[in-house]
């Protein structure tokens, strides 16, 4: 998620099933690929993973896509200087 997150930072994750819209969350997709993005709750039922990086485009997974399982959300980010 560059260029909040960087390459060889440690991120924190506090462990929960669901989240508030607009934080930055470790989901599963289709139940092995995680991934760590912005995720936004649309007032339709699906969600969207935003990522920071503009180079890449949003995606919105609803009910009939691929099972979303959130892992947890980003609690602190540990860089070395």
């Amino acid at each position: 998620m560059y260029p909040k997150y960087l390459d060889g930072d440690t991120i924190i994750i506090e462990q929960t099933p669901d989240c508030e819209s607009g934080t930055d969350a470790v989901v599963y997709v289709n139940g092995y690929e995680a991934t760590l993005k912005t995720l936004i709750k649309n007032q339709d039922g699906k969600i969207t993973f935003k990522p920071i990086n503009p180079n890449y485009s949003p995606k919105t997974y609803g009910p009939e896509d691929e099972s979303i399982k959130i892992l947890g959300i980003v609690k602190e980010l540990r860089r070395k200087i």
